[in-house]
């Protein structure tokens, strides 16, 4: 008996999931200026600039930040130049 309520569980669950994710894809022209929906193997690698800091008045560092991958190769494709400082 358990087994089925777990599967129904799981049923209902994947249904919301799916309508969930419907509605996103509807809006997301209204949210986002380029959207690629297609399943990957690993999560995808993305970086984001932060702003710039300024230490010592005539040096301008910027940033970026990023996510480790699960091997930490994030290194082979970013090649970040020595000024930057990474977070």
């Amino acid at each position: 008996m358990a087994d089925k309520e777990a599967a129904f569980d799981d049923a209902v669950e994947e249904r919301v999931i799916n309508e969930e994710y419907k509605i996103w894809k509807k809006n997301t022209p209204f949210l986002y200026d380029l959207v690629m929906t297609h399943a990957l193997e690993w999560p995808s690698l993305t970086a984001q600039w932060l702003p710039d800091v300024t230490r010592p008045f005539w040096r301008v560092q910027p940033r970026l930040t990023s996510p480790w991958t699960s091997e930490g190769r994030l290194w082979a494709f970013l090649e970040p130049k020595s000024q930057w400082a990474l977070t």
